[in-house]
Parts: C-alpha cells; sequence; structure tokens
C-alpha cells in the first residue's frame, strides 16, 4: 500500500505522500484490527482514487507519471487487497463463533471455513492475474494498433471485450460451492 501511494507523483498529492500514506495506512490497518469493514472499505477506495488522481493529475500538469501496466498492476493490487480482506473478515467471524466448541460438528464447520478461505483466496488470485493479463494483453495490443480517435468504434470494442473477459471472470466459479445429493 505504502508503495502504491509513493509511485504518485508528490507534487500531485501537494507533496503530502508521507502524510497521505500513514493516514490510508492508519485508516486501513485499523479496520483489519477492530473488523470494520467500513473503515477497510475507505482506506481501499481512497488508494482507488489516489491512484486514478495521481494519473489524472500527471496527465493535466505534465508530471512522469507511472507506466499503463504498473498503474493496472496497482489497481489491480488494490481490488485483490479488499476482496482478500472480506474474505479474511468472514473467515475470522466463522473462527470466531466455532470458537470454545469441540464437538465433531464444530470440527468439521472449522475445516470447512479454512478450506473455503482457502479456495476463496486461490481463486482470487487466479482471477486477478487472469484479470492483469486479459487487459494488460488488451493495452499491448491498443498500442500495436495505434486506435486513433477516428477509430471509436474499435476502440469501443475492445473496452466492451474487456469488460466482458473481466466480468466472465468475477461471475464464473466465484464462490466455492459443493452440491448435496438428497438422500431417499
Amino acid at each position: 500500500m505504502p508503495l502504491i501511494i509513493l509511485s504518485i507523483p508528490s507534487s500531485a498529492l501537494e507533496e503530502q505522500s508521507i502524510l497521505i500514506t500513514g493516514v490510508v495506512a492508519l485508516v486501513g490497518s485499523t479496520g483489519m484490527l477492530f473488523r470494520k469493514r467500513s473503515a477497510i472499505s475507505v482506506a481501499s477506495a481512497s488508494l482507488l482514487l489516489l491512484i486514478i488522481w495521481g494519473k489524472v493529475a500527471g496527465d493535466l500538469h505534465g508530471l512522469a507519471g507511472p507506466d499503463s501496466a504498473l498503474l493496472l498492476l496497482e489497481f489491480m493490487l488494490v481490488i485483490f487487497l479488499m476482496d482478500a480482506s472480506s474474505a479474511t473478515l468472514t473467515f475470522d467471524v466463522m473462527i470466531k463463533r466455532l470458537e470454545g466448541k469441540n464437538d465433531d460438528i464444530s470440527a468439521l464447520a472449522r475445516i470447512r471455513v479454512t478450506r473455503w478461505v482457502r479456495a476463496q483466496l486461490f481463486n482470487l488470485g487466479k482471477l486477478m492475474t487472469a484479470a492483469f493479463v486479459s487487459s494488460l494483453g488488451l493495452l499491448i495490443l491498443g498500442s500495436l494498433v495505434s486506435v486513433s480517435v477516428n477509430q471509436i468504434a474499435l476502440t469501443g470494442i475492445l473496452v466492451l471485450a474487456a469488460v466482458l473477459a473481466i466480468f466472465i471472470l468475477l461471475v464464473y466459479r466465484r464462490e466455492p460451492e459443493q452440491r448435496r445429493r438428497s438422500i431417499d
């Protein structure tokens, strides 16, 4: 997280990069420590807005900003951390409910919750990797094709393809589920 903020040109943040890094880190850490989803969401949304503002300010003021691939990687990393923190908080809540219970059903529930969070984080990692690679591929394709303003239809098709690819990756097998057979 600090590296994301520190990669933004300091003049875009009015030379307050260290202060902003500290505030965002404090809000995010406090949210994780006290299990407050709202604080975690605020810290994550702040990071996303800072990434976008860094790019906009860099373009407006002619500042040297990060490469598009690095910007994309930072954006995906923040989204990954948002989803991972949500899965971690859900896991923590479920484990707290099972604390002190040592019966067979509770042990089985603990195993299932642990498997769920492992699968969730692994699938989230695969999803973010696939989304990054597909978006990076579209960036490379766009730079090779040299899409001009006159070819707005082609640009729209490329953007629509990226959105559809990411949407399919988000929807397809997002939650690990096991089907149960009914016993007759």
